[in-house]
């Protein structure tokens, strides 16, 4: 008797979060809000807003605006709780300016604890709506849910900082490039990366706008600015820029011969990475051949000798 009302209410409960999810069905914005985005001082104030307060954990308004804070609050209790004990990353501000930017530290938790919950609470639904063709889910089935639900918003921030890192190794030989071009046209190495920062779209352009725009405001050098970035984004070959950047300040060497060496340098360490994947992929590729290939093709070649051997052809 149970289990219908149960179906019922989570066919109700995904059918109201479809229709509150539809654009047409968006909250929009006050009057108020839309006066002030006429006048450049109220924009940029509203914007500032929507920064601060980050992206938007639920596409339903009406989840944004009953579980959001809810969700904050509890996670920054857990970030505090796993802070004292110890267990949570002191580079988690950093991974998520780079990997999901806007998001704070205690949505980060509070979205692993509801996601973990979600996770715990599905198989003990499935029960009670007798959705189990393997037998009731024991209790270990539920918690291996919830640990898999906790930890699922690290491994989505990983592959987006992973992601983001290759973009950049794809950009890095493009701007080294231009930047070469640039400085032999005449450019000076401070004009040169700030014409190749407004050409260049993307995480690389987004960073370099700001290294230039820190140089011009005097409030860091060229070179610091990018290992300032490269530690950023995690891209070591950033690094490598920056040292040949000053290098070629320091002992007067042309900027672009030093830019089109890096970017050679750039290339081969790609190429000698694609490589070492492809070794990797055909070591990997033995695991699924010896597994299930291996064995098939053993019973097909054996059987009908063994057949032959026992007489059980008669």
């Amino acid at each position: 008797m149970i289990a219908p009302f149960a179906l019922a209410a989570l066919f109700g409960a995904g059918l109201w979060l479809v229709a509150t999810s539809l654009p047409w069905m968006q909250r929009r914005p006050d009057l108020a809000t839309q006066l002030r985005r006429l006048s450049a001082q109220g924009r940029m104030e509203v914007e500032a807003a929507q920064r601060n307060q980050g992206p938007a954990v639920f596409a339903s308004a009406t989840l944004e605006r009953v579980l959001r804070p809810v969700i904050e609050d509890t996670g920054d209790l857990l970030r505090r709780l796993l802070s004292r004990v110890g267990v949570a990353s002191p580079d988690l501000e950093r991974r998520l300016a780079t990997g999901w930017p806007g998001t704070t530290p205690a949505q980060f938790f509070g979205q692993k604890l509801a996601i973990g919950l979600l996770f715990f609470a599905f198989f003990p639904a499935t029960n009670i709506a007798g959705l189990h063709p393997f037998g009731p889910w024991p209790v270990w089935v539920w918690l291996l849910g919830f640990v898999l639900g906790f930890l699922q918003p690290d491994w989505l921030l990983e592959r987006r900082i992973a992601r983001r890192r290759k973009a950049i190794l794809v950009e890095l030989p493009t701007v080294l490039d231009l930047l070469a071009m640039a400085a032999s046209a005449g450019l000076s190495p401070e004009q040169a990366l700030a014409d190749v920062s407004r050409q260049v779209r993307g995480a690389l352009g987004d960073g370099l706008r700001i290294v230039a725009r820190e140089a011009s405001l005097g409030t860091a050098t060229h070179p610091e600015g990018l290992r300032a970035l490269a530690a950023q984004e995690g891209v070591p070959e950033i690094v490598s820029m920056a040292d040949a950047w000053q290098s070629a300040l320091e002992q007067g060497l042309p900027l672009s011969q030093v830019m089109l060496t890096l970017a050679d340098t750039v290339r081969e360490r790609k190429r000698a990475t694609l490589i070492a994947e492809g070794e990797k992929s055909s070591i990997r590729m033995l695991f699924p051949v010896v597994l299930f290939i291996f064995p098939v093709f053993l019973v097909v070649l054996l059987y009908p000798a063994g057949v032959q051997l026992l007489g059980l052809s008669e």
